[in-house]
């Protein structure tokens, strides 16, 4: 379900309507173990009797997708309202804010002196357009500024709602879940790969392919494709990587219990996630960006 609230969260905020976000939010949700059936097909033996991928075969997976996508699509623009409106009347102050309800230069520098949750806000919702590590380094007066993109000299309520909507996809809660969920699907994955009899070097692309769904929800929201960009697949990839050789050794006599193998391949996964987010940027480069 969080692969599905993600999904909804960043179509509804693309501007996509009630049907253009649930068909998004599905996507995300389901599109990753939906591929890994095309490609492999089922690990499961109570469904392999059935047709269709997962989700066909066992309706209560849409049905839990469907259903996130709705309550995320009515309640998440009511939080983000709520917080924003929250910040613009409680944190700044009703009085210090410009005759159009806009926030000045001064007010926002005075918030931020003020108040270290919404300063830290502003600098975890301004990724990924600046990096972490440099927005600690910038002052509240340039912060201001970065955000001031069309040289208005004020923020409107939508700029600073639209911070505190990255700000929620950007925080450390949401990417320790998500890191969780990686985790745990490279696990599922290739453990029901390995079960349908599958080489070993396919078994380890199975965690790869189980996070495709997020794929598909940059491409119709037309965002940088995160597992290019993050370390989706990179993490997924050693995680499952490593669950491959540790059951390889096992096979050959070396003492692997399949416990250990869980937990060593969730804790790859976890560890070069943990990593990337204390680096604050991917943990590799792109093709022309590694001499930078």
């Amino acid at each position: 379900a969080l692969f599905t609230v993600v999904g909804t969260q960043v179509a509804g905020d693309a501007g996509f309507n009630l049907v253009g976000s649930t068909l998004v939010g599905c996507v995300a949700g389901l599109g990753g173990r939906s591929i890994s059936n095309v490609l492999y097909g089922s690990s499961s033996p109570l469904l392999n009797k059935l047709p269709g991928v997962f989700w066909a075969r066992n309706p209560l997976y849409l049905a839990i997708a469907l259903g996130s996508s709705l309550v995320t699509f009515f309640v998440w623009p009511v939080y983000c309202e709520k917080i924003s409106t929250y910040y613009l009347e409680t944190v700044i102050g009703k009085e210090n804010l410009e005759e159009d309800g806009n926030v000045g230069v001064e007010a926002f520098v005075e918030a931020c002196e003020r108040d270290e949750e919404f300063l830290n806000t502003i600098r975890i919702g301004m990724q990924p357009t600046v990096k972490m590590n440099e927005s600690r380094e910038m002052s509240a007066r340039e912060l201001f500024h970065q955000i001031d993109a069309d040289d208005s000299r004020t923020i409107c309520a939508n700029e600073l709602k639209s911070l505190v909507q990255e700000r929620v996809r950007n925080s450390w809660e949401m990417y320790a879940i998500d890191t969780a969920a990686l985790a745990s699907i490279t696990v599922g994955a290739v453990h029901g790969a390995i079960g349908m009899g599958l080489h070993p070097l396919v078994a380890a692309t199975s965690g790869i392919t189980f996070s495709l769904g997020g794929i598909l929800r940059d491409v119709f929201c037309g965002r940088d494709l995160a597992v290019a960009s993050q370390s989706y697949a990179f993490a997924t990839g050693a995680g499952s990587t490593v669950y491959v050789l540790t059951r390889e050794l096992a096979l050959r006599g070396y003492p692997m219990l399949a416990i250990f193998r869980i937990f060593l391949s969730m804790g790859t996964t976890v560890s070069l996630r943990y990593w990337e987010y204390v680096r604050g940027e991917p943990l590799i480069g792109s093709m022309h960006g590694r001499g930078t």
